[in-house]
């Protein structure tokens, strides 16, 4: 099996990492500390989860000074969440 298929699969599970995609994808970029405060989530937990998304190649990072940027490298993966998100709102 495609290894890619297999990282990018492992990154979206978890919802945190879901929803850092989606908030990413709404305001473009943001930074460690502004994720945490998004999310109430530690520091640490969150660079664990950003560290995961970039493994996957969801997500990028910049340096600027001090801070590191994140931001969405394919945008497809919100095109990918939104029909998984169709397909379990679906009634049957």
């Amino acid at each position: 099996m495609d290894d890619q298929i297999i990282r990018v699969t492992r990154a979206l599970n978890h919802p945190i990492r879901i929803q850092i995609l989606y908030y990413l994808n709404d305001n473009q970029k943001s930074s460690v500390n502004n994720l945490v405060k998004q999310f109430d989530v530690s520091q640490p937990a969150i660079s664990r989860h950003l560290r995961i998304l970039e493994e996957a190649k969801l997500v990028k990072s910049e340096q600027v000074k001090q801070e590191r940027y994140y931001s969405l490298e394919d945008k497809h993966v919100i095109k990918i969440l939104d029909v998984l998100r169709r397909h379990v709102n679906e009634d049957f």
